[in-house]
């Protein structure tokens, strides 16, 4: 399995795309299941050849004749590898050397003055809950925030329910244990933007960049 592991780049570029499909076809607890291997491979003829698609196919299929006992072990392992890079990237997490800290668009989380969680934010949660299950080593701090749209107490109410949708998605969704997270709602007194411009006209930009949701992962060591 080591030698697998090491044998060169290419495997652990595979990981990436595996983690991706994995989040929608593939059970933890059914490592074999032909449906999530047979979209894995579609997925790598998508690039093109060019890209690398096809040369990673026989990866894929080396990778799926390994034994019973580490299969399922050995796609988790590759997955992190290639994956976990990728989704600090794509969140633009920032990394400390005590914390990792990722701000989520609470417009690509939930709709107009919604709580709930759309379908189309479980791509950016499923990397969340990589990051969060393989660098946390201490407590998750889930904060919502709005704009200054609407009254005070609305909006710190409506932060509270989102911070706790996005809680719920990591556990049911990410595994997270619910007693490592907290959650906080701040609603509109800490904004990272104006929400009017000096002459007092709406500043749309600004109060898009205050509906947000930070999310602080308690870390004991920075990411390489």
């Amino acid at each position: 399995m080591r030698a697998l592991l090491k044998r060169n780049a290419t495997t652990a570029a595979a990981a990436s795309v595996f983690f991706a499909i994995s989040a929608i076809a593939w059970e933890a607890d059914q490592p074999d299941d032909p449906t999530a291997h047979d979209a894995a491979k579609l997925s790598l003829l998508t690039p093109g050849p060019d890209q690398g698609g096809q040369s990673l196919l026989e990866d894929i299929r080396e990778i799926e004749g390994l034994d019973t006992a580490v299969d399922g072990q050995g796609l988790a392992l590759l997955a992190t590898v290639g994956g976990l890079n990728q989704a600090i990237n794509d969140l633009g997490a920032k990394v400390g050397e005590m914390e990792i800290s990722v701000a989520l668009s609470a417009d690509i989380l939930f709709d107009f003055d919604k709580a709930d969680i759309k379908p189309t934010a479980e791509t950016e949660l499923t990397k969340l809950g990589l990051i969060i299950r393989e660098k946390r080593t201490g407590d998750v701090t889930i904060i919502g925030h709005t704009d200054a749209k609407g009254s005070d107490n609305y909006n710190m109410g409506l932060s509270d329910r989102r911070a706790d949708s996005v809680k719920n998605w990591l556990v049911k969704y990410a595994q997270i244990n619910a007693e490592v997270i907290t959650t906080e709602g701040l609603g509109e007194t800490q904004p990272i933007a104006p929400n009017v411009k000096a002459d007092g006209s709406d500043d749309t930009d600004g109060r898009t960049k205050n509906r947000r949701v930070d999310v602080i992962i308690q870390t004991q060591e920075a990411l390489n």
